[in-house]
């Protein structure tokens, strides 16, 4: 007997130095295993460690996995950890958006982790919704769960399943299976994709990984900070992942552009290059743009009343591209197949006379086209860059008209409505692909310097004896100044443009009273548009030392209108970490003419620094003349897109505009005018 119990515990001794052995082998010394969705969760830190954030992602997982059709099955994971009430208010109902002609998505797991116990949550509680929309009425929808009660601490474990792409449905191909061929992207047997590894909450750890039949061939870049990467391969599959670790939240700064010019990213795409995108382009839209005879008949009206039926090709185009941008009205209606990039006939969108960009251009290559123009459809990126991967970096429809020496000169109807411009100033420097059948390389637009969008200012006003001041501020625009000015018209009921020129004069008192205003043409497209507002403000002046004291006008309005000068009309910290992003250059020329009473005259004008910067300009000056006190100023934003290093000159010559706008001014009795 005490010999089998002396065999039984050494026979556990063995064992026991085995599992050590074992376990000191699988893991030396400082390694563990892997860790748990408990370790996870525990490990992640509090609110203390993510500059009070209200919830971390402690890690977000994708696997895509594509067939040779370019149907892309996904799987996600991810994983939340609630730091603050604020956080478990924001994770308490958890959303997945996606396209029913092209996605599906599946919710399968999802848990509460809490301490050391995994909650289920029922997925049959997932509700399937119409998506939120407005201006595009589409069938997008929306999965919805709501969590039970969530605590500071929470963590949430989510596993989903997609299929599908991001865009559109164009004809189905054959050879693959029925349940698969709505999923099959635009451009069959292709894969693109833009991945942002940054968020507006802290990231742990965040990992994409693409898998790919071993034939295709994959560009792939990362833009905007580093990250980590590998490319592993089995007999059938390359295998490319990209992964990040420990990426504080960004907090997204007041004009700044789309977060992907930002934000750490990779960009990936298997098309062979931007010329095969063009060719596909023009492949599957050439059939929309067929017109009718009631087309013909309209294009044939419009340019005989415009005098440019025997013009030239740009005097034709013009006069089409406002008729377009005026008439067909910015609202997408669903409408089955061909949503995304492809543009629907141009004798629908004519008789709906509605539609999104992509229906605005195509009815724009149509009457183009009926006009004997040689017209084609272009992709683009509004407000933001396209990278060099042959990827679609695109959120836009627009249109190129071919000249005949082979350049093209691009037109967009969709962001011309009240715009004197045939291409928006607030495009410029985008970059576009046209599809022709040769095949495009990516383009840009060019440059627009400040100059090509000034807002001239004029201010004649009167110092009555008793305060009042009556005055009078002519404005015209070019450029995007145009585009404002006209827009001032056009975005506003009538009936309410007394309330906005009240708004507008507010800037100088809160007593400015209306006593009239004109305005050109909003349709009108051969003349830049202008305003004239003639205003009195009782008691303006302020009595002070035997002195009348005031400032000027016309800057109070410039610097107290976001419309006319946006730059001026926001307060900009002393630092920032996001470029800079307005859309547009500007340049702003002001001369002021301000009559005294008699007998005063401003004993000591005021004139401003000269701020010349890379990015900003301001100049500002004022004397006394023999017509009064004359005030002048220039502003110049030099960029639409400032960087950071930058940003310093900027702010100085902003800050020198609003300080010189701030400026009293002093009469004092001591002579005739």
């Amino acid at each position: 007997m005490r010999f089998i119990i002396t065999l039984f515990l050494a026979l556990l001794a063995v064992q026991a130095a085995s599992a050590d052995t074992a376990d000191s082998v699988k893991y030396p010394p400082g390694d563990g295993p892997p860790p748990t969705v408990f370790d996870r969760v525990k490990n992640a830190g509090g609110a203390d460690k993510f500059d009070s954030a209200a919830y971390a992602i402690v890690l977000d997982s994708t696997v895509n996995t594509i067939n040779d059709a370019g149907v892309t099955y996904t799987d996600g994971y991810i994983l939340y950890k609630t730091l603050t009430e604020e956080g478990c208010k924001k994770l308490a109902v958890l959303t997945w958006g996606y396209e029913p002609l092209s996605s599906m998505v599946i919710v399968g797991e999802v848990n509460i982790v809490r301490g050391d116990s995994l909650i289920a949550v029922d997925n049959a509680a997932v509700l399937d919704l119409p998506a939120p929309q407005s201006g595009i009425y589409w069938s997008d929808r929306i999965k919805s769960l709501q969590l039970p009660r969530l605590y500071v601490g929470d963590g949430i474990e989510v596993k989903i399943k997609r299929k599908g792409f991001s865009y559109a449905l164009l004809d189905e191909p054959s050879g693959t299976a029925v349940e698969d061929q709505k999923y099959i992207p635009p451009m069959p047997g292709e894969y693109f994709d833009i991945v942002l590894f940054e968020s507006r909450s802290p990231i742990v750890e965040k990992k994409y990984v693409i898998k790919l039949p071993s034939d295709k061939r994959l560009h792939s870049q990362v833009y905007n900070g580093p990250m980590f990467s590998h490319t592993g391969y089995t007999d059938d599959t390359t295998i490319y992942s990209w992964w990040v670790k420990d990426v504080p939240a960004w907090e997204p700064e007041r004009y700044r552009p789309d977060a992907g010019d930002l934000l750490t990213k990779v960009v990936v795409a298997t098309v062979e290059s931007w010329e095969a995108k063009s060719r596909w382009f023009f492949d599957v839209n050439e059939s929309q743009f067929d017109y009718s005879d009631a087309i013909k008949a309209k294009v044939d009206e419009i340019l005989s009343q415009a005098g440019v039926a025997g013009g030239t090709d740009e005097e034709k185009a013009f006069e089409l591209v406002h008729w377009v941008a005026q008439n067909i009205r910015y609202s997408g209606q669903t409408m089955g197949k061909g949503e995304g990039y492809t543009l629907h006939p141009g004798t629908m969108i004519f008789e709906q006379r509605s539609g999104v960009c992509k229906d605005i251009a195509g009815m724009l290559i149509t009457m183009m086209r009926a006009a004997g123009l040689d017209s084609y459809g272009a992709m683009t990126m509004a407000g933001s860059r396209i990278e060099e991967i042959p990827a679609d970096q695109f959120n836009h429809c627009v249109v190129a008209l071919r000249k005949d020496d082979g350049s093209f000169v691009m037109y967009d109807p969709t962001w011309v409505p009240y715009d004197i411009s045939i291409w928006s100033k607030l495009e410029t420097e985008q970059h576009y692909l046209i599809g022709t059948p040769e095949g495009q390389y990516l383009n840009r637009i060019p440059y627009s310097p400040p100059g090509e969008s000034p807002l001239n200012i004029q201010s004649e006003a009167t110092i009555l004896p008793d305060g009042t001041l009556e005055g009078r501020l002519y404005l015209r625009g070019e450029g995007a100044m145009d585009h404002y000015l006209r827009g001032m018209v056009g975005w506003y009921p009538r009936a309410r443009l007394d309330h906005y020129t009240a708004r507008l004069l507010s800037a100088i008192s809160d007593r400015a009273e209306i006593v009239n205003y004109e305005y050109g043409d909003a349709l009108d497209f051969k003349k830049f548009m202008w305003w004239k507002i003639e205003y009195r403000i009782p008691d303006f002046v302020f009595p002070a030392d035997n002195g009348l004291e005031f400032v000027s006008p016309m800057m109070s309005v410039i610097m107290g209108n976001r419309l006319l000068f946006r730059a001026g009309s926001f307060n900009w910290p002393k630092e920032r970490h996001d470029d800079v992003f307005f859309y547009f250059t500007q340049q702003i020329n002001g001369r002021e003419i301000l009559k005294l009473p008699r007998g005063y005259k401003v004993t000591d004008p005021k004139d401003s620094k000269e701020i010349d910067e890379t990015y900003a300009y301001f100049k500002g000056g004022s004397e006394m003349t023999g017509e009064g006190l004359t005030v002048d100023q220039k502003i110049e934003i030099r960029r639409r897109q400032i960087p950071p290093d930058g940003y310093e000159g900027f702010k100085k010559a902003v800050d020198e505009a609003k300080d010189y706008a701030k400026t009293v001014f002093r009469a004092e009795q001591g002579g005739d005018r």
